[in-house]
């Protein structure tokens, strides 16, 4: 049995990662690196920022928005980016993540016994390439993440010998972590439950340790649910049990095409080598990717091998069945879902740290020169994944500009913007112009011109998201319906460089809403029934075209 790190190493490792961690949002100048999605919910909180006691709770998010707006309201009584949450939560992850940090360097101090495995791999956790990114930008997975992770760390070390408080206690961190972010319970239960099976006790009791871990989480699921009790949006626990997020949208469903997004979430993780978004840009990173994904298969199969005689030991059995459990159950989760999206990679790839730790325990003690060259490899992937990032710096500030740009063009009171749904130009019309989503046939609009809303918008992909049972000419017709109504109205309407996409592009795009099939009859509509001239030009925003009826 191997001792605790002591208390001073953790600090350590807390300021260094916090302090390299801040210092690099603050180099970068850029919290919407792949995803915008953070503003999103940056605005999402701000009435728990402003007036807890009247926000309302999110179902899927249920303790993020709480925890978050008190965060950010401390920053902001601390002068700290005072009403920019957008900015304070990406501080807000880096600090959850350098808690995280934390967890991995005490994780592998006690598996392995070793300050310097502890170090490296603490280093390498860091310097994958999904975590650093969701450590630097305004996502909101982070801090489930390091509780569900701190969760399955000592279920790791404890699940050869469990005790009903320990399991009490994994129940409530894995429980508080995925009351932050719901989908976060599905692929770590089942491996805690099966590691829980298999440990070493007669099979009444490994039930009755089953029994233990399901009534920890129920129980504290239950605190939660009755101490939100008659707040704004509080839910039973039947609904807080299950949400249904993402369920019957475009982003769920099985297709060839999340094979390639598969690749590149499984890639990116530990490098970041491009193919973020659809499938074609993953065909077109191919090469890169599946070097990442080689790396990493390298990985697991050293580790395998080196400690394979080993592999009845009740704690390394336990390890296994927790961390690859989490990998299995979560993979199969995000090929129904969005495997390429950097939050859902997050919490079912950490195996290849304690791969990575394991490996080097082996190999440092054995071998000096192969154990030298390990330990300089443990740096590799944040030194790539930080110039990776660079490719990005400043875009926030340029993003800023442009929409002044694009206001002075096209006056909002007399403009209908027509997007695919993904530009980052969104994103930031939606906080700056006015909160309203686009029209999906669902918009009255008044005439032009027209003030309120600033923001007046259709968006390609919104069809493909919330009617996933529509057939492309249905789609394709919903979308004919929302520009001639802008049109009727006297509206101009002003559409991305989105018009010049060639069909396979436009594909592509509509595969990660599992709605490729759709291409032609919307690519038809498009160019059969309208014509566009080019009207504006900007370094970062594109280009722009004027739609009219042919």
């Amino acid at each position: 049995m191997t001792r605790t790190a002591p208390a001073w190493q953790l600090l350590l490792a807390f300021v260094l990662s916090l302090a390299v961690l801040c210092g690099l949002i603050g180099w970068l100048q850029n919290v919407h690196i792949i995803s915008s999605n953070g503003m999103y919910k940056s605005i999402q909180a701000e009435p728990w920022i402003a007036s807890p006691s009247t926000a309302r709770l999110d179902p899927s998010n249920y303790l993020f928005f709480p925890l978050y707006g008190v965060s950010a309201r401390l920053l902001d009584m601390l002068g700290i980016l005072r009403g920019v949450p957008w900015k304070q939560f990406a501080y807000l992850n880096a600090f959850w993540a350098s808690l995280g940090t934390v967890v991995v360097y005490t994780f592998v101090h006690r598996l392995t016994g070793s300050a310097a495995v502890a170090v490296l791999a603490s280093v390498f956790h860091l310097g994958c390439g999904f975590v650093l990114l969701l450590s630097v930008i305004s996502e909101d997975i982070m801090p489930g993440y390091v509780l569900v992770l701190a969760s399955m760390a000592l279920a790791g070390l404890w699940f050869d010998r469990p005790t009903w408080k320990r399991i009490e206690l994994i129940g409530v961190l894995f429980t508080l972590g995925w009351l932050i972010e719901w989908r976060l319970m599905f692929p770590t239960l089942p491996a805690l439950v099966l590691a829980l099976l298999v440990a070493p006790e007669p099979i009444g009791r490994r039930l009755g340790h089953v029994f233990v871990l399901v009534a920890s989480i129920l129980a504290t699921s239950g605190i939660v649910q009755l101490s939100w009790e008659g707040h704004n949006g509080a839910i039973g626990l039947h609904d807080i049990l299950w949400t249904g997020k993402g369920v019957a949208t475009g982003w769920a469903g099985v297709s060839w095409d999340k094979a390639w997004m598969m690749l590149s979430g499984v890639g990116n993780y530990l490098l970041l080598v491009g193919g973020f978004v659809d499938p074609r840009s993953a065909r077109e990173a191919l090469a890169p990717l599946s070097f990442s994904v080689l790396l990493q298969a390298a990985i697991f199969l050293a580790s395998v091998i080196l400690l394979w005689t080993r592999r009845h030991e009740p704690r390394l059995r336990a390890v296994a069945i927790v961390f690859l459990g989490t990998l299995g159950a979560g993979q199969v989760l995000n090929f129904y879902s969005q495997p390429q999206d950097p939050q859902m990679q997050l919490n079912v790839m950490p195996w290849l740290t304690v791969a990575w730790a394991l490996l080097l325990a082996a190999m440092l003690p054995a071998r000096r020169g192969v154990g030298i060259v390990l330990a300089v490899l443990s740096f590799a992937p944040f030194a790539w994944n930080v110039a990776a990032l660079a490719k990005w710096r400043g875009d926030d500030p340029r993003w800023l500009a442009a929409t002044g740009a694009l206001e002075k063009r096209f006056p909002p009171d007399s403009s209908v913007f027509l997007y695919f749904g993904y530009e980052p130009i969104t994103t930031w019309k939606y906080a700056l112009w006015s909160r309203t989503w686009d029209w999906d046939n669902k918009v009255a609009i008044a005439p032009t011109p027209s003030a309120d809303p600033k923001f007046k918008w259709i968006a390609v992909n919104a069809g493909a998201i919330r009617h996933p049972g529509w057939t492309g000419p249905e789609h394709a017709a919903a979308l004919k319906r929302d520009i001639d109504l802008a049109l009727d109205r006297g509206y101009r309407v002003i559409v991305s460089d989105m018009w010049a996409w060639p069909p396979d592009v436009l594909a592509a795009y509509l595969g990660t809403v599992a709605a490729s099939d759709r291409t032609d009859a919307i690519y038809r509509m498009l160019h059969d029934d309208f014509r566009a001239t080019e009207a504006f030009r900007d370094p970062i925003a594109g280009t722009y075209y004027e739609l009219q009826r042919r």
